[in-house]
């Protein structure tokens, strides 16, 4: 009986680690943006972070910035960890949710802490009435974007100067 307690108390602790990595954690106020240098926190309608697989992560002020994170290491220096969870803020809503379930609307006017923002929403549905809102240009899904289309996003002028000069050198 001691024994199945046991095993089944540490399978509970690994779960609750586990779980404890791939959710959003708070942004200190301390924390640098490892592109831009900037402190995230002061700017929370725009945070996004990685949570990497080993439970550290890193914040960004961002969309963008954390797209040209992951997607432009050979022009950032910086070679990301592996992620467990990648999370955005819906712009509107300013909730937490998970990558795998973010549309951006590009080509609007938002300013960011940086600049002109991509702007994460939850849903589809969602994206459309924000793209409408703010005469953004363009939706897409988080696994849709690619270097390509940061690319075309830079040449568009979707993107802030930083992002927009690292996406084009």
């Amino acid at each position: 009986m001691k024994k199945h307690f046991l095993i089944f108390l540490l399978i509970a602790l690994f779960g609750m680690t586990s779980q404890a990595f791939s959710q959003p954690i708070k942004i200190e106020s301390h924390r640098e943006c490892p592109l831009c240098g900037m402190y995230p926190a002061r700017y929370p309608q725009f945070n996004c972070q990685i949570v990497f697989k080993d439970g550290s992560h890193e914040a960004f002020d961002s969309a963008a910035g954390l797209l040209v994170y992951l997607l432009f290491p050979d022009k950032t220096g910086i070679k990301p960890k592996p992620a467990d969870k990648i999370y955005f803020k819906d712009y509107l809503k300013e909730r937490w949710f998970e990558a795998d379930k973010t549309f951006f609307v590009t080509g609007s006017e938002i300013m960011g802490p940086m600049g002109i923002e991509f702007l994460p929403a939850d849903s589809e549905q969602a994206a459309e009435e924000l793209k409408k809102q703010e005469q953004g240009k363009d939706i897409i899904h988080f696994k849709k974007i690619s270097r390509q289309y940061m690319i075309k996003a830079a040449k568009a002028g979707w993107l802030h100067f930083l992002a927009k000069k690292l996406v084009l050198e």
